[in-house]
């Protein structure tokens, strides 16, 4: 946005040494290029959400280079987050991980070098918001031979997800137990502000009702989908994600 400032000119009606100041206001042309600007930006965003789609719908079906362009597109159009966290955590959902880009691939892309471009998650991995207890949990799935999965509080404050790890779960065959890795685990709120920023998070892109696209602290992004309860029960994400 242009900010309004005083710009001095000469006034041709004075002597040379004389001038007069005159706020400063975009040309015609320079305003009429603004709306085709915006609606540009309009366009990219529509074209990289079709594209992180179809990479869900189909995986493997999209280059990863393609994907991983999309996914800075998004990051670049800074959209709103209204109502994000509340489509993250509405109950019964569950995240299925679907693409990842690591750090240097991410950083290649936005510099426009080669790079592979990411990965489609090869294993089943899924993550859930447990609204009522803060606790999110993340882990791998055999199906209905073994589960590792992780959980801890979380806390969001605009784009910004921070959650902790207190305890790790390993589940063989109908057998579950747990270990724990924090004996004083405390909420993200309760916690000492300087402990709080080490720890890790997603800072989120995009989120809507199946697609959910986010940077970690490592740098790197990656694109999760709602899972399917049949997805589920096939993963055995059913038999551990009550």
């Amino acid at each position: 946005m242009l900010a309004h400032t005083q710009h001095s000119t000469v006034c041709p009606a004075r002597a040379p040494q004389q001038q007069c100041h005159r706020p400063f206001a975009a040309s015609p042309r320079r305003a009429r290029l603004q709306p085709v600007r915006a609606a540009a930006a309009s366009v990219d965003t529509d074209s990289a959400l079709s594209v992180i789609k179809s990479c869900v719908a189909k995986p493997g079906a999209v280059p990863a280079p393609v994907v991983l362009d999309a996914m800075l597109q998004l990051e670049a159009a800074k959209l709103p987050n209204e109502g994000w966290l509340e489509l993250l955590q509405a109950p019964g959902t569950h995240w299925k991980l679907v693409f990842t880009a690591d750090a240097k691939q991410v950083q290649a892309a936005k510099k426009k070098q080669p790079n592979k471009g990411g990965v489609y998650f090869p294993i089943a991995a899924c993550q859930k918001f447990d609204a009522a207890q803060a606790d999110f949990e993340n882990g791998v799935f055999l199906g209905p031979i073994a589960s590792l999965t992780f959980n801890g509080p979380y806390a969001m404050k605009g784009k910004q997800l921070t959650f902790d790890v207190v305890k790790m779960n390993i589940g063989l065959g109908p057998w579950r137990f747990s270990i724990p890795f924090k004996k004083d685990a405390k909420g993200i709120a309760e916690m000492d502000p300087q402990d709080a920023k080490k720890l890790p998070f997603f800072l989120y892109a995009y989120i809507d009702r199946d697609i959910v696209v986010a940077r970690g602290r490592s740098g790197g992004l990656a694109v999760w989908q709602r899972a399917s309860k049949d997805w589920e029960a096939k993963a055995g994400v059913l038999a551990v994600y009550k």
